[in-house]
């Protein structure tokens, strides 16, 4: 009988070093998901920010944002030039006809990274005498496209949909205001898995309460000092690996812009602004800013071109009005590239506008 027993042990003992190295396998897979959760769980979403604050990334290309191409070949100011398709709906108080128009852009980035396409509509219209009001929608989508995350590069979508109403009046010969509402305000990003095409991470939010209010201060027929604040609540929908469900986040979103632009000589106009966008839920936070200035250059009649700085990043344009119809091009280089390149990467993009007047 001891005989068996002793037979039966050494049949059923596992030797003490391959105990260890069963151990030491299975700490070794236990780090690598470790590892791998970690790289999910810090994957910059499209604003090269962490988590759900990332939410806003396409607030930078879209309505929240946007600007006239004229200004946009200007450095991207938005407050103070009276222009076709104002971003500033104080300017609203100063319509003397009917106008409207289209404006498309193409953002494509490096490295056959995302190739973002926004298209823009608006028709303004004097409402009595000093008062305006504008109608503007645009919509902002992507191909899938390489975003830059720490666990490499992965496919990725950026969505907005806007509608926005302005309201302008004259209060008298040198002060105007203006306010803005936008019904529908909604974004979508997502990033993917590569080896399958599943979704890897969204973030879904949609504005519920605000508005923009805009002032102007004409100083001449070619000079203005111009101000718009906008200020949202929006409502977030994040989830990423491994949350079992979406997580909601009440974000606070804020915009400010002051300007000012003047005619410097006979030819020659320009301009200069600052602008901040912030959203914010608690302990969460984002924030892009930074100056925009850029000259016009009148070089024939109805022919201008235009140069600014964007952020530090350079802007060209060039147009022509011809009786009751203008066409304005413009380019930058590296749009947003303080908040986005590091996932995104450096861009190029183009923007053409066509508007008339009545």
């Amino acid at each position: 009988m001891s005989t068996q027993r002793h037979r039966r042990g050494i049949r059923g003992h596992v030797p003490s070093g391959q105990i260890e190295s069963g151990r030491s396998v299975v700490a070794s897979s236990l780090a690598r998901s470790l590892i791998v959760v970690t790289l999910v769980l810090t994957v910059l979403l499209p604003a090269a920010a962490q988590g759900p604050e990332g939410y806003g990334a396409p607030h930078l290309f879209a309505l929240p944002t946007s600007t006239t191409t004229r200004q946009f070949g200007m450095g991207g100011v938005s407050t103070c030039v009276e222009d076709i398709g104002f971003p500033n709906p104080a300017f609203a108080g100063m319509l003397q006809g009917s106008q409207g128009g289209v404006r498309m852009s193409c953002t494509q980035f490096d490295n056959d990274g995302l190739k973002l396409t926004g298209t823009q509509a608006w028709y303004a219209m004097p409402i009595g005498e000093g008062e305006g009001m504008q109608f503007l929608g645009f919509k902002l989508d992507s191909d899938r496209g390489a975003i830059m995350t720490p666990a490499g590069a992965l496919p990725g979508t950026v969505e907005e949909t806007d509608l926005a109403l302005h309201y302008g009046r004259r209060l008298s010969d040198r002060w105007l205001v203006g306010v803005g509402v936008s019904p529908v305000l909604e974004t979508k990003t997502q990033l993917f898995n590569p080896a399958n095409g599943s979704v890897l991470s969204f973030s879904k939010s949609e504005a519920n309460l605000g508005g923009r209010v805009g002032a102007l201060y004409q100083m001449d027929d070619d000079g203005f000092v111009g101000f718009v604040f906008d200020w949202y609540t929006e409502d977030v929908r994040f989830q990423a690996p491994p949350m079992p469900a979406p997580q909601t986040f009440d974000f606070t979103s804020t915009e400010w812009a002051l300007g000012v632009s003047r005619r410097i000589a006979d030819n020659v106009i320009g301009a200069i602004e600052w602008m901040e966008l912030k959203s914010e839920d608690g302990a969460l936070r984002s924030k892009s800013e930074g100056l925009h200035f850029g000259v016009e250059y009148e070089a024939a009649p109805g022919v201008a071109v235009r140069a600014g700085s964007n952020d530090g990043s350079l802007s060209l344009g060039a147009g022509c009005s011809r009786d009751d119809w203008v066409v304005n091009y413009a380019y930058i280089k590296d749009w947003n590239d303080d908040a986005v390149g590091a996932a995104f990467g450096g861009s190029n993009t183009h923007q053409l506008e066509i508007g008339g007047y009545w």
